[in-house]
């Protein structure tokens, strides 16, 4: 059996716990993630919550254990110091992917985008060093954007998330719905070809078209999804 899915089954007080998690959870959440004691290739947390995110909105159904992997860079647990505080790690990320699941089922979406009754979705981006942010900004040979920028590492997890999934071509490729992943791409690529002197940082209203465009693209897999089951 895959060890995750092992463990989980071992620990079913972790899969009991829906509450979601608090600001400081989050924080704990980003601090445990970032611990050098796991995997090199292991995920930052703003760049797992990006993939969960992703994994979240696909149009198929992305197994636990799958993405545990790809989070953790590796088949096997991580290692974290104790067990004591792996269990945490593992409980704080099996919570944050409810609750991106939960944001997203058609009912709360039409609570927050509709009715306006319940608060947006926000993705766990975090800061970024004022060192490492290249402006004016420079484009390298390749027109990638040279230093880091907030968002940037949120938005690689998310396109990673969605590389999986040939289906996503469908949505990527369409220029009718093309608009819908645009805002996702802005953060990931810090700027946007063809639009002189935007960029990312500067824009108040960023982060708000980059929620607003997960609401859109959810919604369009459902009905896309149910229209294939009518057939």
């Amino acid at each position: 059996m895959n060890p995750f899915v092992s463990y989980i089954a071992q620990h079913p007080a972790i899969m009991a716990d829906h509450h979601p998690l608090s600001e400081e959870e989050q924080d704990e959440l980003f601090e445990a993630l970032n611990d050098p004691k796991l995997p090199d290739d292991c995920m930052t947390a703003e760049m797992a919550d990006g993939f969960l995110t992703g994994c979240a909105l696909s149009p198929h159904k992305v197994e636990m254990a799958d993405w545990l992997e790809e989070v953790f860079g590796q088949v096997s647990m991580p290692a974290c110091g104790s067990p004591a505080a792996r269990d945490q790690l593992l409980s704080l990320l099996l919570r944050r992917w409810r609750d991106i699941q939960h944001a997203f089922t058609p009912e709360v979406a039409e609570r927050v985008m509709n009715l306006g009754t319940e608060p947006m979705f926000t993705p766990l981006i975090g800061e970024v060093d004022p060192e490492e942010v290249v402006f004016p900004i420079q484009l390298d040979e390749e027109e990638r954007r040279v230093g880091e920028w907030q968002g940037r590492d949120w938005a690689v997890g998310f396109f990673t998330a969605i590389q999986r999934d040939e289906t996503w071509q469908h949505l990527l490729e369409d220029e009718e719905h093309w608009p819908m992943v645009a805002p996702v791409l802005t953060y990931f690529q810090g700027y946007e070809a063809g639009r002189d002197g935007y960029v990312v940082d500067e824009d108040a209203d960023a982060l708000a078209n980059l929620v607003r465009a997960l609401y859109r693209i959810s919604a369009y897999w459902l009905n896309f999804n149910q229209a294939l089951a009518k057939r």
